[in-house]
């Protein structure tokens, strides 16, 4: 005897589609209306003394670039971890000193 076949369903939609605006149509429709070009990539020209910015240049090395990034996130995260241990030990009001003799003398952390 053959099982029966369990099917699957979901509840992810779709997109809504839209119909895009053709290039002859958008160009008919800038120069009737003298609109301004608002759209397109931005400008990555910089001053000739401010030299290729690293972002832009073909021959950085990205994976040094990446490297430094997550080294930046990785210092913040532990001092964030260092400042939560701060926490813990202080906490109920007293202080550092009071709850390392408290610790030391139930021998467990409370």
């Amino acid at each position: 005897m053959l099982k029966p076949r369990k099917y699957l369903t979901t509840e992810l939609l779709g997109e809504e589609t839209v119909e895009g605006e053709t290039i002859e149509t958008k160009m008919d429709r800038i120069t009737t209306n003298k609109e301004p070009i608002k759209d397109g990539a931005p400008r990555i020209y910089t001053e000739r003394k401010d030299g290729v910015i690293a972002a832009y240049n073909i021959r950085t090395d990205r994976f040094e670039i990446a490297t430094e990034a997550m080294d930046k996130v990785s210092k913040s995260i532990q001092a964030k971890r260092e400042e939560r241990g701060q926490f813990t030990i202080l906490e109920g009001g007293k202080d550092a000193d009071s709850a390392t003799e408290s610790i030391q003398a139930n021998g467990e952390a409370q």
